[in-house]
């Protein structure tokens, strides 16, 4: 979904009432607006989800476990690529859409290693042994009971291994602080429909006002003409010349038509839009 944003501030000038620099002088940061991808993916979903794997990783653990969410986006093609190297997906099946739990090979290590109580250090990464790999499948299942938030409902709790994944959009992580720096993602390969909340009309602009200008194209004249011209000098105007007139504002056309006088006051009378 494409949204208004804005870049960085890119440069400053003065500007009363903001703060002041190194110098002294009020500055006024500029940004410019942009429009960017964002997720349309509900924040408020990703926190149930959050919750519940928190939840499930407690008892996992047998231990209170903190949990960071990191906000949904809407990861560019490149950027799918460095996400799902060298980690273990897992996908599951909604009847909304189709998720998928990412787990790259070092937060694997250290998860694993986390479950068996051996050390919240980080750990390097390595190869799991069948055991570990049969552990860490499990957990996954258990995670993955709480997908539904964001997958929909589930005919079963069917949790797929697989090696790659395509067309996926949208993407978020929790990231355990205990063990430290432990992040699981979860992918959607598909971005909710934005819903609707109100439609802009026409009839909004109606107060707004603004300035219109009718002008009127008398042809053509030498600069040497304009060069002699003096104050009193008197200029012909041709009546076809009346229907040549221009209204604009802010520099664009609005219509066109023609110039003269009504009731003592000069008059533009629209011919086209």
């Amino acid at each position: 979904m494409k949204s208004l944003g804005f870049e960085a501030a890119l440069e400053s000038r003065p500007a009363f009432g903001s703060a002041r620099d190194g110098n002294g002088h009020r500055m006024k940061r500029m940004r410019r607006s942009r429009f960017e991808r964002r997720s349309s993916l509900p924040v408020s979903a990703a926190c149930v989800v959050a919750n519940g794997m928190r939840e499930t990783l407690s008892s996992l653990f047998g231990a209170p476990v903190g949990l960071r969410l990191f906000e949904p986006v809407v990861p560019e093609s490149r950027a799918w690529s460095r996400i799902f190297e060298k980690a273990r997906l897992y996908r599951v099946s909604g009847n909304v859409t189709d998720a998928a739990i990412v787990l790259r090979e070092a937060d694997a290590v250290a998860l694993v290693t986390a479950l068996f109580g051996e050390t919240h250090a980080p750990a390097p990464a390595r190869a799991l042994s069948p055991i570990e790999c049969d552990v860490l499948d499990r957990t996954v299942h258990a995670l993955a009971a709480n997908l539904s938030a964001v997958c929909g409902p589930r005919d079963g709790h069917c949790v797929e291994r697989i090696s790659a994944i395509t067309g996926f959009v949208t993407f978020f992580e929790l990231s355990l602080e205990d063990p430290a720096g432990v992040r699981i993602g979860i992918a959607l390969s598909r971005d909710p429909s934005p819903e609707m909340r109100g439609c802009f009309e026409v009839g909004h602009l109606a107060e707004v006002r603004f300035t219109a200008r009718a002008t009127l194209d008398l042809g053509t004249v030498d600069a040497a003409a304009v060069a002699r011209l003096k104050v009193g000098t008197t200029l012909p105007i041709e009546l076809a010349t009346m229907h040549r007139a221009t209204l604009a504002a802010h520099g664009r056309r609005l219509a066109g038509g023609s110039c003269g006088v009504r009731n003592g006051r000069y008059a533009f009378s629209i011919e086209a839009t």
